[in-house]
């Protein structure tokens, strides 16, 4: 039998390499449109290394064929209002949105799926169940690294520099708060994915000569358009989790 220290050793081996198979496949630092699908199986291996039968359940992908159905309608209704709300921000800043390559479609696909498990449903079970931190303020606290990552990010790491302003990441705050309390409520990812996925392929589907990452982001996401719907759609959420989780719930992942 595996002593203590050797399975706290594993487990902190299985969870460095899914971390780092999120971070070094799920973005453009190698070529290859193809890489976010190889973050993905490597989550997906080393989580079923780490966790054993319960891994699905963990990383949010307990799913059955209801749950996948009403995730892809929900992706579509997602990606129409996304397209209807974007087409009229870009019209005022003269943009255009137009379809891109299949490949990068794919690639949206699997690096938001790489992040709404790692960053999504595996961060939330290892906050709440793990450090007991009850699930609204883990919850509040993980949006507020969601959005912060991604001014990180932009500034320093990724290749496409630029500043995320403040409407933006209020706005990214609101959504990554929807987001976790998906995932927290329903006890999947399948929803928080189809919200993320809606939006994502829509906002990277711009075209325009000389502009960058950041610059999409502030353009879209700090809009006031995006500030009031992601506002909204918070404030239903909250109210969402008030009427249906109990006082002493303390997860349903």
């Amino acid at each position: 039998m595996k002593s203590k220290i050797q399975k706290s050793f594993l487990q902190k081996l299985w969870i460095s390499l899914i971390l780092l198979s999120y971070v070094c496949f799920s973005y453009y630092f190698f070529a290859g449109w193809w890489n976010s699908s190889i973050g993905t199986v490597l989550i997906i291996l080393f989580s079923f290394l780490n966790w054993g039968k319960d891994f699905l359940k963990i990383i949010g992908l307990k799913l059955n064929c209801i749950i996948v159905i009403k995730s892809l309608f929900f992706a579509a209704i997602a990606t129409i209002c996304s397209l209807l709300v974007m087409a009229y921000i870009a019209d005022k800043q003269n943009l255009t949105i137009q379809f891109l390559n299949w490949r990068d479609y794919y690639h949206d696909i699997f690096y938001i799926l790489n992040e709404e498990i790692v960053l999504g449903a595996l961060t939330l079970y290892l906050l709440v169940n793990k450090r007991k931190i009850k699930p609204i303020v883990a919850s509040v606290g993980l949006a507020i690294f969601f959005s912060f990552m991604h001014y990180v990010f932009f500034r320093w790491i990724f290749a496409d520099k630029g500043i995320i302003q403040i409407p933006t990441l209020i706005t990214l705050f609101l959504i990554g708060f929807v987001r976790n309390n998906l995932i927290l409520v329903k006890g999947h990812i399948g929803y928080s994915w189809a919200l993320h996925i809606g939006w994502i392929v829509i906002m990277y589907s711009t075209v325009q000569i000389g502009m960058n990452e950041p610059y999409i982001f502030n353009t879209y996401l700090g809009s006031i358009e995006m500030l009031i719907i992601s506002s909204v759609l918070a404030a239903i959420s909250l109210i969402h989790w008030i009427k249906k989780v109990h006082p002493t719930t303390q997860s349903i992942l």
